[in-house]
């Protein structure tokens, strides 16, 4: 969602026998997921990783990642403020671990895009873009509060999700070629791939529809999708308030805090409708069918590589109920946006991005 004014100064340390980190949280293995719901082996377990950020990883915490994980890598979807934010709230707290853990490459990639957040702002009426414009340098949290009022609140999580697809597919397409190593000649065998976690701030909208994505790619069952994208509401109650704090803090409604119940179907139904399915929509975006049987070698099972059916796999998905819009609105030119200030979007807390 949007970034508020100052840092959050909470540090918390979870005591949840569900979670076996200090100050990480939403954090599972995606294969060991979706393998154990599947009874079958279907993904490669110890390669792909999920969660929520890692700024308060304790120094146990990262000797678990390293060596219990063998994490080398982190993909990062937080926003150029949310970064700024965390350095703030570090040295505020004045801790003495680094933000960045030793030993893990990071890898920023912001999403949603600049033109997502354009298309936030001009959901505004002009009454309120002046307002926004106003506002912004003198209240920013209340400059955010209206973005997330009169915008955020009234697209939906599904909505806001399907045009992230729409105007970030540049940093998507980006994310998904970072998960395999380059091969050094065309002719040559890809290195294994890195042990990698891909985390926003909650771990629940950014990083859950890029995972609802990477899965439909690999042909992994639809229940399966579901179910992994929903298991962050299987945290604490504690765990709960910290996203309810936040998502209440940039003025936004409390249903932001949880996962949305036609998320996945909505995404496919999106896909198959103007795309003919994930893989059209791919194509689009540059990740073409070379790119996703890389992709395949690096996470699928020995034996899962066949090529996908995805459109016969999507037409068994119920249609989503919800009717949702995201015609391209009419829009700034590039001129006239270089002059507009532009808010900040923290996908993550507000997970409206995902």
């Amino acid at each position: 969602m949007l970034d508020s004014s100052s840092p959050s100064t909470t540090s918390f340390e979870v005591e949840d026998a569900d979670n076996e980190f200090d100050g990480i949280i939403n954090f599972r293995d995606v294969g060991k997921t979706v393998n154990d719901f599947l009874g079958k082996k279907v993904l490669k377990e110890g390669i792909l990783f999920r969660s929520a950020k890692l700024d308060d990883a304790s120094y146990r915490d990262r000797l678990r990642l390293t060596e219990v994980y063998g994490i080398k890598s982190v993909i990062d979807l937080r926003s150029k403020t949310e970064h700024l934010n965390a350095q703030e709230k570090h040295k505020f707290l004045q801790k003495s671990l680094p933000l960045k853990i030793p030993g893990i490459s990071y890898t920023r990639i912001i999403l949603p895009s600049r033109r997502f957040e354009l298309f936030l702002l001009w959901q505004l009426s002009w009454f309120n873009i002046f307002k926004f414009l106003l506002l912004y340098p003198l209240s920013r949290p209340h400059a955010i509060s209206l973005i997330s009022h009169h915008a955020l609140a009234p697209l939906g999580l599904p909505s806001l999700s399907l045009n992230t697809l729409f105007y970030s597919s540049p940093s998507i397409s980006l994310c998904l070629s970072s998960l395999f190593p380059p091969s050094p000649s065309p002719s040559s065998i890809s290195p294994p791939p890195p042990p990698t976690i891909i985390h926003c701030t909650q771990g629940k909208d950014r990083t859950g529809l890029l995972l609802i994505l990477i899965l439909l790619t690999l042909s992994i069952p639809v229940p399966a999708i579901t179910h992994d994208y929903h298991l962050t509401n299987s945290s604490c109650p504690l765990i709960r308030q910290i996203r309810l704090s936040e998502v209440r803090e940039v003025g936004l409604p409390d249903s932001f805090a949880d996962t949305h119940q036609e998320m996945v179907t909505s995404v496919i139904s999106w896909l198959e409708e103007t795309h003919g399915g994930v893989d059209g929509y791919l194509d689009q975006i540059g990740f073409d069918e070379a790119k996703r049987q890389r992709l395949r070698a690096v996470l699928l099972w020995e034996g899962e590589q066949q090529p996908p059916q995805h459109q016969h796999q999507q037409r068994d998905v119920k249609k989503s109920e919800t009717s949702i819009d995201i015609s391209p609105p009419s829009s700034p030119s590039d001129s006239e946006s270089s002059s507009v200030v532009v808010v900040a979007i923290d996908m993550s807390k507000s997970e409206t991005s995902i």
